[in-house]
């Protein structure tokens, strides 16, 4: 055995359940999606038993989200139906992206927290955020942002990296102290893209390193750092940062914890590959670790289509057969899933 099988079978022996898992299993891990019900049905059953997925993300418009006895009832039920513990998700960043309202505390978004020019609020609002979400089951919020905003629309803490990174650290201490996973959005920095990539493929002629900053400066703080869907022609022409290997490689090559993408499901990445399918091994073969298949998309003429149950148990057993024939490397899902089980351990998610 060589000294870089050695050193990564030692860290992976301490993951008993990693040694227990099928390859199913092991896939499964990779994947948080989005299923249909305000409380525990056959759909979610589906992807626990079948495409035997690593998480869920929430959405008002597919699960209710109607009270916190509602989702707290919710949460246990899908952690009660699966193997293994189940990363909870929602993207619960104040402002307009807020998905627990009823029976929540509403705070303002990062843009109206920047502009009292008092960190210590990103930090309250974080913590105060995180106790409500934890208390109903739900353990990992895809915040902060930390864009550099230069449109209007923006919804990040500032128009400096300075002033983005002060607000978005305090943010992150804030979640931490809570035990909350947090995760850095968007990579390698979105505040300048002028499209919705919900909608179509932003493209950045030049990306500034003012943009990586906070990603450099805050990301060994961060649990996970979700990648954007922008093409930046001068530093990868063919594909956006999601699916771009040689983006991630030469910046995120360092970072100990999760790459996550962000939606598969929007039109930004569909646009190159035309399926959720191929942009799935595309992202994994890239560098994410965790594939987000969730949302509907919002534009053109797929307007609302959503993937369903079936579409996720298809792009699983497509994962699942990109290693039995060699495509993905089981060395490759191993690395991925050893980060996924660490996080996991070290929020007491696995025991």
């Amino acid at each position: 055995m060589s000294n870089k099988s050695s050193l990564l079978y030692l860290a992976l022996i301490a993951f008993t359940p990693l040694f227990s898992m099928t390859l199913e299993e092991k896939v499964g891990q990779l994947l948080i999606v989005h299923f249909n019900g305000k409380a525990f049905n056959e759909e979610a059953l589906e992807l626990i038993h079948k495409a035997h997925v690593g998480g869920f993300i929430y959405y008002n418009w597919a699960n209710g989200l109607e009270s916190p006895a509602q989702v707290e009832a919710l949460s246990r039920s899908l952690q009660a139906h699966a193997k293994y513990p189940l990363f909870i998700a929602i993207d619960q960043e104040g402002g307009n992206v807020t998905r627990l309202s009823q029976g929540f505390t509403t705070f303002p978004g990062n843009k109206q927290i920047g502009e009292t020019n008092n960190p210590a609020l990103a930090e309250e609002a974080a913590r105060t955020m995180a106790k409500e979400m934890l208390a109903v089951g739900i353990n990992v919020n895809f915040a902060p942002v930390v864009d550099i905003h230069a449109l209007p629309n923006n919804r990040s803490f500032g128009d400096t990296s300075e002033k983005v990174i002060e607000f978005a650290k305090r943010a992150l201490h804030g979640y931490r102290q809570e035990h909350m996973i947090c995760c850095l959005k968007h990579f390698p920095g979105m505040g300048k893209v002028t499209l919705d990539p919900h909608e179509d493929l932003p493209i950045l002629n030049k990306l500034e390193e003012s943009e990586l900053l906070p990603f450099k400066e805050l990301g060994d703080e961060a649990d996970m750092i979700m990648t954007g869907h922008v093409l930046i022609p001068s530093l990868d022409e063919e594909n956006c940062v999601t699916l771009s290997s040689k983006i991630l490689k030469e910046f995120l090559s360092d970072y100990k914890g999760i790459i996550i993408s962000d939606s598969l499901n929007m039109e930004g990445v569909l646009k190159k590959t035309g399926s959720p399918t191929l942009a799935a091994l595309l992202a994994f073969e890239a560098g994410s670790d965790i594939l987000l298949l969730g949302g509907k998309i919002l534009n053109g003429s797929k307007t609302g289509f959503e993937l369903t149950s079936k579409d996720i148990i298809a792009i699983h057993k497509a994962l699942v057969d990109a290693v039995q024939t060699g495509r993905i490397t089981e060395e490759r899902l191993n690395h991925s899933l050893n980060k996924i089980l660490t996080l996991k351990k070290s929020h007491g998610l696995i025991l």
